[in-house]
Parts: C-alpha cells; sequence; structure tokens
C-alpha cells in the first residue's frame, strides 16, 4: 500500500509541467566552462544551484548534496565504517566514472587532491572543505572541460563561487534528527560583510556536531557482517584432555569452538563466530569547523578556506582475526594450550567479550588564494597564486604481532613472565591486554601550489579571447610510526612488514612532480545565429604532456528554440598517492563459499600513463513563457582510465595465483593489487530537464522543476578472463561487486515543487533511484531471510515548510523552516553484500525519516 502511495504521489507530480524565474528576465552569467562567460548557460550543459535551492534541500553539510543531483553517481556522500580508509571525507562524482574524474573548483582554482585515496584506490578532492554558510552558488559542468582546467575534468567540473561581496551578517542554527534512532546534526554557521573603503570584506564559519549511529540500532544492517575467526580450534591429531574446560576426546581434524562461546557474546554455528558489524557505526561521531575569510577590491582578491575534521569515535573490532596464526600452529602448552597435540587457531585475540577501541581521524584542510588584477590597453590580466592543502592522521587499533608472539610463550607484559591464553580469553589480565596493543598512526599530506596568468581581450563586440598560462607543483607525503611502516622493493615485494596483527601499515612517502601549461578560448558569434566557443590547452609534466582541443556552439533557431553541440578531449593525471604510495589495508572478498575481511596491499604504480577520454554532448533548449525544457545525449569514450585492480576479479581469475597468499591449507589470508591503466571505458546517456513557473495570483506563485539523467552505457572490459575476449560489459544495473566500478542505477530523477503564499514557502521533494541487479550468488540462507538478486528501487519524499517572521522586526530578518527528509519513512533496499553491511553505501541512506529544524537571523535588506 506504501508503494502505492508514492507512485501515486510521484506521478501527480509530473502532471504538473524548477527553478525560480527572475523576474526582470535578466540572465546571470555563468563563469564555470568557460573563462569569456556564457549567459545563461546556452553553450555548456551546467546547472546551477543558487544558494537559496541548496537551503530548500534541507541538508546539513556538503556531502550529501550528491543525493539530489540526478547526474551524481558513486560519490562518497556517507562513510562506509567496516571498509573505508577515509571516514571523514567526501566527493561529489559524475557520470558514474571514478572520483578522480570529476574536478572540484573553488571560485575555478584549483584544490589539492587528498593524500588519502578512497578504499577503491581513487584520488579525489576532499568536498568538506566547503563552509556551506560562505558559498553563493555552486555551478556543475556536466562534460569534460581539459581544454580550460587541466587533468581530471573528465566527467566535469563542480565549482563553488563563495561570497566576495556581502552586506550586513546572517546566523544560521539547527539541528537535524532522526525520527527511529538516536542521530542528530547539530548546526551553527555565521557571515558578516562589509565595505571599508574601497575594500569588501567578508567573514564566515561554519560548525556541525554529528552524534554517533550504531549499526546496533537499525536492525538486520548489519547481520551479514560475521567473521569465522572468532574462537576455534581444529586438532591436528587425536587427543584426550583429563579435566577443565576442554575436557574430553578429540579426533584428528575435529573442529572444537570455544565452550564459553555464547556466554562470551558470539555466535555457536560450527565455528564459533563474531558478529563483528554491530560494533560499527553507520554514522561517526564527527566535529566539523570551517571558516571563510574574504578581502577584495577592483585590484585584489584574497580568500583563506580552512576546514577541520575530527572523526572522534569510529568503534572497530576489539581486534582484528590473528590471520598470522592461520600459518602457523598452536603448539602444547603455547597460548595457554590444554591440548597434547598441536592445533590449528581460527580466532582473534580479543573477542566478542572485549569493548571495541576506537579509531580516531583529524582531517585539516586549507585553500589561499590572492589574485591581481590589471589592465593593459585593451588587455585585462589576473595573476594569482593558489596553494591548498589536505592532511589526514589516523590512528587505527591493533595488536602488535611480536608482542603477542612473546606472550604466547609467556614472555609477556612488563616484566616478561605473562602467558596469554587464547582458550579462556577472560583470565588474561588487563595488564597484559595493554600490553600487546598497538596501533597503525599516519599522517597522509597532499599539497598544490599554483600559478596562474590570464589575459582576455576582443576585437569587436563579436569576438573575444582569453589565453593564459600555469605552473604548478604537486606534492604527496605520508609518514607511518614504526609499527606500521613497510618497505617495498621495485617488483612491490615485501622486503620489511608492519609489526602488527591485520592492518599492514604502508610505505613512508615523500614525492613531487611539476607541470605547466598554456591555454587559450576564443568565442564568436556569427550570423547572430551561432554562438562559438573554441578552446584548446597544452599541458606538460614529467616525461609526457597532453594537448586537449574542444569546440561548442549553439545554434538559435528562435527566440524559443536553442540546439547546442560540444566535442573535445580531455585527459586525467594519475594522482600522487596511486603512484607512489604502498598501503595493505583492509577489505572483504568472497573466496569460495566464504565471505571475509583480509589483507588488500595496495601497490602504486609509478609508470601509469594519463589516461584520455573524447567528450561529446548533443541537447536543444526549448523556452516559452514560465517554463524550459532541455535534453542532452552525452558520450564519455575514455581510454586508459587509471583503476585499481579489483582484488575480487583477481580472486576469481585466479584462486592460487601469485597475487593471492593462502596458508598450507588453503585459508585465504591476503591478495596484492596495483594501479593499471584500464583499455577502454565507453560511457553514454542522457539528462533531461523541465522547469515551469505557475503564477496563481493572490495565492502566490508556484515553481515545479524534474531533473533526471540515465546512463544508458557504461562500457569496460571484463575483470575475469574466462570472460576477457575483447567483448565489453554495460556495467548499467549493475551492483558491480566483482569489479572496479560502483553502483550503476539506469535512473535517477529528481523533481522540486515549491509553493511561495505570503511569508510561507512550501517545498514537496520527490527523489528516484532505479533498481538494478546484484550478480553474486546469494546463499540459501539469506534468500529465506528476504535477500534477493535484485536490489529494489528506492522512492523517498522530503517535504518542507519555511516561514519569514521580519515583519515582526524592524532591523531584523528571521526565518524559520521545518523538513521532513524522507517523509515516509522507506528503508533502503537490501543488498546481499557480505561481510559487508546489507544496504549500498553508494546509494542509499539507511537513517530513515529525519526531522530537519533551522532558523536563519540576518540584517534586513
Amino acid at each position: 500500500m506504501t508503494k502505492i502511495i508514492q507512485v501515486t504521489l510521484f506521478q501527480l507530480l509530473f502532471s504538473f509541467s524548477g527553478s525560480i524565474f527572475p523576474d526582470d528576465g535578466i540572465e546571470e552569467v555563468v563563469i564555470t566552462g568557460s573563462y569569456i562567460g556564457d549567459d545563461g548557460a546556452n553553450l555548456t550543459p551546467t546547472e546551477i544551484i543558487q544558494k537559496e535551492d541548496y537551503l530548500n534541500l534541507n541538508i546539513t553539510n556538503i556531502a550529501e548534496i550528491s543525493k539530489y543531483l540526478s547526474s551524481a553517481s558513486g560519490s562518497n556522500f556517507q562513510a562506509n565504517t567496516l571498509g573505508g580508509i577515509d571516514q571523514g571525507m567526501s566527493s561529489i562524482t559524475l557520470r558514474g566514472l571514478d572520483q578522480a574524474s570529476t574536478l572540484l573548483l573553488l571560485n575555478s582554482k584549483r584544490h589539492t587532491f587528498a593524500g588519502t585515496p578512497s578504499n577503491d584506490g581513487e584520488g579525489y578532492i576532499d568536498a568538506h572543505i566547503i563552509p556551506e554558510i560562505a558559498f553563493e552558488r555552486i555551478e556543475i559542468l556536466k562534460e569534460g572541460a581539459t581544454s580550460l582546467y587541466g587533468s581530471d575534468a573528465v566527467a566535469g567540473v563542480v565549482n563553488f563561487i563563495t561570497y566576495k561581496k556581502f552586506d550586513g551578517y546572517k546566523l544560521r542554527f539547527g539541528d537535524q534528527t532522526t525520527t527511529n534512532y538516536n542521530q542528530k546534526d547539530q548546526n551553527i554557521g555565521f557571515l558578516i560583510g562589509e565595505t571599508l573603503g574601497n575594500w569588501d570584506l567578508v567573514l564566515g564559519a561554519n560548525l556541525l556536531n554529528r552524534s554517533p549511529l550504531s549499526a546496533v540500532e537499525i536492525d538486520g544492517i548489519a547481520e551479514l557482517a560475521i567473521s569465522g575467526l572468532g574462537n576455534t580450534f581444529i586438532v591436528t591429531s587425536a587427543d584426550v584432555i583429563e579435566d577443565g574446560l576442554y575436557s574430553g576426546s578429540y579426533e584428528e581434524g575435529q573442529i572444537v569452538p570455544d565452550p564459553n562461546c555464547v556466554e562470551n557474546g558470539g555466535i555457536l554455528s560450527g565455528f564459533c563466530r563474531f558478529l563483528y558489524g554491530n560494533r560499527f557505526n553507520i554514522v561517526n561521531e564527527e566535529d566539523h569547523s570551517k571558516f571563510y575569510i574574504s578581502a577584495s577590491n577592483e585590484i585584489h582578491n584574497i580568500s583563506l578556506i580552512t576546514s577541520n575534521i575530527r572523526v572522534i569515535d569510529n568503534p572497530q573490532s576489539p581486534s582484528y582475526p590473528a590471520l598470522p596464526y592461520l600459518s602457523r600452529l598452536i603448539e602444547p602448552g603455547e597460548g595457554s594450550s590444554p591440548f597434547n597435540v598441536p592445533v590449528r587457531w581460527y580466532g582473534r585475540p580479543l573477542g566478542s567479550q572485549y569493548p571495541s577501541p576506537f579509531s580516531p581521524k583529524d582531517i585539516s584542510q586549507y585553500h589561499f588564494n590572492y589574485t591581481f588584477f590589471t589592465s593593459v590597453d585593451d588587455y585585462d590580466f589576473e595573476l594569482s597564486l593558489t596553494t591548498s592543502e589536505h592532511k589526514n592522521f589516523h590512528n587505527r587499533p591493533d595488536v602488535i604481532d611480536s608482542r603477542f608472539q612473546d606472550a604466547m610463550q609467556g614472555r609477556g607484559g612488563i616484566n616478561g613472565n605473562e602467558r596469554w591464553n587464547i582458550f579462556e580469553p577472560n583470565l588474561n589480565s588487563e595488564s597484559l591486554v595493554n600490553y600487546v596493543r598497538g596501533a597503525e598512526k599516519s599522517e597522509k599530506i597532499g599539497n598544490l601550489t599554483s600559478l596562474d596568468l590570464i589575459g582576455s581581450s576582443q576585437f569587436n563586440s563579436n569576438f573575444s579571447f582569453v589565453f593564459g598560462a600555469q605552473v604548478a607543483n604537486e606534492a604527496l607525503k605520508i609518514s607511518y610510526n614504526d609499527l606500521a611502516r613497510t618497505e617495498f622493493d621495485s617488483s612491490g615485494k615485501l622486503l620489511r612488514v608492519a609489526d602488527l596483527f591485520f592492518l599492514g601499515g604502508g610505505q613512508n612517502v615523500n614525492a613531487d612532480r611539476n607541470k605547466s601549461a598554456l591555454f587559450i578560448e576564443t568565442k564568436t558569434e556569427l550570423q547572430n545565429l551561432v554562438d562559438l566557443q573554441v578552446s584548446g590547452r597544452y599541458e606538460n609534466f614529467k616525461n609526457d604532456s597532453s594537448f586537449n582541443p574542444k569546440i561548442a556552439l549553439t545554434t538559435l533557431f528562435n527566440d524559443s528554440f536553442i540546439i547546442r553541440l560540444s566535442r573535445g578531449t580531455s585527459f586525467s593525471m594519475p594522482s600522487m598517492a596511486q603512484m607512489f604510495s604502498n598501503e595493505i589495508n583492509l577489505g572483504s572478498v568472497r573466496d569460495f563459499d566464504a565471505s571475509i575481511f583480509v589483507r588488500q596491499a595496495q601497490i602504486g604504480n609509478p609508470n601509469l600513463q594519463p589516461s584520455t577520454a573524447t567528450n561529446q554532448n548533443y541537447g536543444f533548449i526549448w523556452k516559452a513563457e514560465n517554463q524550459v525544457l532541455s535534453l542532452d545525449l552525452w558520450n564519455i569514450n575514455y581510454k586508459g582510465r587509471i583503476i585499481a585492480e579489483s582484488a575480487q576479479a583477481i580472486l576469481i581469475n585466479d584462486p592460487y595465483g601469485l597475487s593471492i597468499t593462502r596458508n598450507e591449507l588453503g585459508d585465504l589470508i591476503g591478495v596484492t593489487t596495483t594501479y593499471v591503466n584500464e583499455e577502454v571505458t565507453d560511457v553514454s546517456g542522457f539528462d533531461f530537464l523541465y522547469e515551469k513557473v505557475f503564477q496563481l495570483g493572490n495565492f502566490g506563485q508556484l515553481d515545479f522543476v524534474v531533473k533526471a539523467t540515465q546512463i544508458s552505457e557504461f562500457l569496460t572490459p571484463s575483470m575475469q578472463e574466462e570472460h576477457n575476449n575483447g567483448k565489453l560489459i554495460n556495467r548499467v544495473g549493475r551492483f558491480n561487486f566483482d569489479s572496479n566500478i560502483h553502483s550503476l542505477p539506469k535512473k535517477r530523477i529528481n523533481s522540486f515543487l515549491d509553493w511561495e503564499y505570503q511569508e510561507y514557502k512550501f517545498g514537496f521533494i520527490a527523489r528516484y533511484i532505479d533498481s538494478y541487479k546484484n550478480n553474486r550468488t546469494i546463499p540459501e540462507s539469506a534468500l529465506n531471510t528476504g535477500y534477493r538478486s535484485k536490489i529494489d528501487s528506492s522512492l523517498m519524499f522530503d517535504f518542507s515548510i519555511k516561514r519569514s517572521f521580519g515583519n515582526y522586526f524592524e532591523n531584523l530578518d528571521l526565518i524559520g523552516s521545518l523538513a521532513f527528509i524522507n517523509l515516509l519513512d522507506e528503508k533502503p533496499p537490501l543488498l546481499y553484500d557480505a561481510p559487508d553491511f546489507s544496504f549500498d553505501t553508494r546509494v542509499h541512506d539507511p537513517r530513515g525519516r529525519m526531522i530537519n529544524i533551522q532558523f536563519e537571523l540576518s540584517s534586513k535588506k
């Protein structure tokens, strides 16, 4: 019944025919995709989100904007705490491509890549640099733009334009609360602006506190996150134990689970298993602090943005599995063994009966820009210096391998005389537990400094041109503590391993690279019918170079109908982390009948080549009184796309290959991957937009918008050798667990309905995500509990009420808003992805219904 109501409401939305059209009909100059400017964004497929539009989404942080962008797919808008190494970071990803293929700009200037790649090995720009209070609008260019901005602008560009001039002050505060759980976001931000002499000064700050949401609060969301490595032993030969907890007779090869498994919080099912998923959060406790300052006039423009994201809790398993002991035997007496014969241990030092340690993170960023403007004769020039940094400190708890081995032999503790007991873990003293505890501590810093010179002029009113040059330096520094530091030889072979049970650490890195570029852009109008834009950029970097041209034109058939066409090339350089960092992370794979977390080594590849792409866009715009309709067909033909090898695909191709580490019994311990250039990726689809404004006379104004994106094809080679016969596989409509690609629902449709009436504004948003298929084999036990190969479509509604109280105050404006996010409390569709969460972290938000209350106090204009 609920589904019928939802579909009916959605169809009602489409029965209307948005953004609000300016009353004066003046179109804003869009700066993204052209240094010359584009009146009305007709030349390029650009989506503009004004500050008011953003506030109507009722979200508390910039990361969640991806849920409202139909063109976004695969964005990191929430943390995957089970497998991620980039908690506290976020990205905006267009067209379903890797995160490095979407370029994020601040006031049209580049920001550094993070020194921390995603768990999939993707380098990206952390969107958490953006202070939500400080940006004036967002411009999203949905096509390649390498010809202007250089590397990485393959899928598109997301450009945040901050306030350079603001008069008065604004204070915004509120909170967002889940109705089913105990998670809350509390935010406060202020913006102050004033003109002093000929300087425009703007100062802003944003603070956000997120309380945690544990997986244990959401029924079933972590039910697949079960490890067979709880506390179990396999006897290597027949044995008899006369007394004690393990007394009895045992046969060779007999499986012996911990007799106190259930009492200690484990799950007894053949082995003594460990439900670790409920230990983790869906939302971590976080503190966000962001600051913005700008000083500008006709000659100078100075701005500084800083952000600090502290991930405070981020609980983990009490300890990770004892992977080193999968290839060692426990001898009699070792680890307090009561057996008289060697046994094999499938467990972990600290299991279900121990509390979860925290894995905190401290992520800081800054972005500084100084721009100088001048004119010489008929030429305008701007010279700018931009420097930015992303620093990520991470503390990941683990057990110290060497100390644990000593404790197993009775040489543990401060005095070197304590013995660890793996058979009755409750007997281990607190001091001995603390003795074996350790951590992987790392600091990863990415830097970018660039110097840009841009000149512009025009020959006459019909021909404008821009030219420019850029030099830039990019640096990466990664440091590990001594426990976690590893060393590799030139072939990727481990020379020095981390003294940790599970995490594996990584290699220290200190590397940088330089690049330089020249570009030109021209724009002309032909016979008052065709606008033509031609641009090109030559970029030179170590051992390689690239030239990327682009042409775009619009044809005006009449005042109502415009056709636009564009074609260009783009490229993406490998990130510093992809080239130089060597890391070992935990990740989930499916090995034969088991789904487990293992060590996954990601080895940097300094021989990576830049990837190249050809972008095409063909579309039209139809405008009539108070309405606009546009359709754009787009295609990206990507060659040499940089991907991290899929550990799952490697395992499927050759379960016993050189990249696979197993013990003598065949138990999987680790998988080694690197980064490669994929042969080809071909992506195509279309974007649809319809906007209409209804003037209702005494009943105000009704604005309606529909934005839809369909990814029709996402063609890549098969990752599995037996299917790799040169034929490309269409990844659309799949979960893509066995490749390096994110889930790709075919359609995303968002519609927005706003009604302004007197002091009130009512908002209604519908968000639709298409169903897609999971090609994993689902066991009978999971089928019996409701899991299916089809991940259901999702349709969510948001409803908001906003009221102005400005008429109650002489010099103040006060606006209050109440919003119900996910009004009908839709649950995320079930996904069988053992041993991970049972929902898709890149697609669906599991928090259910949320209530958002905000107040905004500002000086009256």
